[in-house]
């Protein structure tokens, strides 16, 4: 039997990806470079972003990601160095997410979340749930992003900020799919095995901005 909670997971992991290579693809094209566009990914339709595998992963595992957006870096007005802007615009797309609907949760009344309004209405227990799980994985997907390694946008960042001669061996390192494949696996192991370099800015992040969200996680 489907869990429920995989219909609320899907649509929200979908739109969130969607939204985070969007902005990379913005990203590009107003620093000069319109790659993204010509490919047909400057677009907030999915279908244009999904990775088979990635969408699997939703799937199976509740979290996934999108195709990357190509960017060609020699258009970009200051080449290397404009990089971090693009590899920062799909994190703070999320950061800008979670924040809209942190506001909505609190203007909603979510946050009572011991009054009998919301313990005995499903409507909007559903309602605090998907707002709730639309926060927390926007939180995710941004500081899971910046994580400093390639292929995520932290890996870009650093990259485009390093001084041009670790820029270039940076570089040849990324451009290894040997080294891309261990440092894949060298992130999946980190965060199982140590899940707090992860959860704990995440948890910070959503204290901050909507604590009583995570009472409809757990619910």
């Amino acid at each position: 039997m489907i869990n429920p909670i995989y219909f609320i997971i899907i649509p929200i992991v979908l739109f969130s990806l969607t939204v985070h290579e969007y902005s990379h693809a913005l990203a590009s094209y107003k620093l000069g470079d319109d790659t993204a566009k010509r490919l047909g990914r400057l677009t907030l339709n999915p279908l244009k972003h999904l990775d088979p595998l990635g969408t699997l992963a939703i799937l199976i595992i509740k979290f996934g990601w999108a195709k990357p957006v190509p960017v060609n870096i020699n258009r970009l007005k200051k080449g290397r160095k404009s990089l971090y802007i693009v590899a920062l615009a799909g994190p703070l797309s999320n950061f800008v997410i979670a924040l809209i609907f942190s506001l909505l949760f609190y203007l909603m009344g979510l946050d009572e979340i011991n009054s009998n309004t919301v313990l005995y209405n499903e409507n909007f227990l559903n309602i605090g749930k998907f707002i709730s799980w639309m926060i927390y994985l926007n939180i995710m997907l941004g500081v899971f992003n910046l994580l400093p390694m390639p292929p995520l946008d932290g890996g870009n960042i650093i990259y485009s900020i390093l001084p041009d001669k670790l820029a270039d061996k940076f570089n040849q390192t990324m451009s290894n799919t040997l080294y891309s494949i261990l440092s894949v696996i060298l992130i999946i192991f980190i965060i199982r095995s140590y899940p707090y370099i992860l959860l704990a800015p995440i948890f910070f992040i959503l204290n901050l901005l909507a604590p009583d969200a995570i009472l409809y996680l757990n619910g």
